[in-house]
């Protein structure tokens, strides 16, 4: 068995995968998110690591129950996406921004935490997980990707218990990715020989 499943999704495309997990789940940029923290990192030392990975745009996570889950991704250039994809009984739950070369990883917090304490783990590596906790690498334009992560009522934390029975949702999260092109490289002026300082 793989240690992790493939999926392309171009602009345009979506795909509904499951997952088990907890705690969290996470999309991180498989070349540059930096999976190591230290041996004794504990949670809140991974929740700090999310966060400045979050700032530095390698990766976006949210918080998830310990279950198996059924998550809907969207790859979009178009900003009003979510007014025809999420459901009125959506609500946004997290968002973030992500810059990849084209490989996210969506994995949750057993695999990240692994890979915190060990640093010649990493995000893809073959660690025998059970077929819905394996990673899965998604494929796409490479880009920045601002990220909408929406989740479906009858939120699965529970909370209490609903006023009327409620069936379980086919999808729990729906996370739209809106792609932006890296922007251009800038050029710095060329200053030609010969010309007076004020003129270059």
């Amino acid at each position: 068995m793989p240690p992790y499943v493939t999926h392309t999704l171009q602009i345009g495309q979506e795909m509904t995968l499951a997952h088990s997990g907890h705690e969290y789940l996470a999309l991180v940029d498989v070349e540059s998110y930096p999976s190591f923290v230290s041996k004794e990192a504990d949670h809140l030392d991974m929740m700090a690591h999310l966060y400045g990975q979050m700032k530095a745009l390698t990766a976006v996570a949210w918080g998830a129950p310990g279950k198996k889950l059924h998550i809907h991704f969207v790859v979009t250039e178009n900003d009003h996406t979510a007014d025809h994809v999420a459901p009125p009984d959506c609500h946004t739950t997290a968002s973030g921004w992500v810059r990849t070369n084209g490989r996210l990883c969506f994995t949750s917090h057993d695999r990240l935490l692994d890979c915190a304490h060990h640093r010649t783990h990493d995000v893809l590596r073959d660690g025998r997980l059970p077929k819905e906790c394996r990673p899965h690498v998604l494929d796409v334009p490479p880009g920045i990707y601002s990220v909408q992560v929406f989740y479906h009522l009858p939120f699965p934390y529970g909370g209490g218990p609903p006023v009327m029975p409620a069936p379980e949702p086919k999808v729990h999260f729906t996370v739209i990715l809106r792609h932006y092109p890296f922007p251009e490289p800038r050029v710095a002026p060329v200053r030609l020989p010969g010309l007076v300082p004020w003129a270059a």
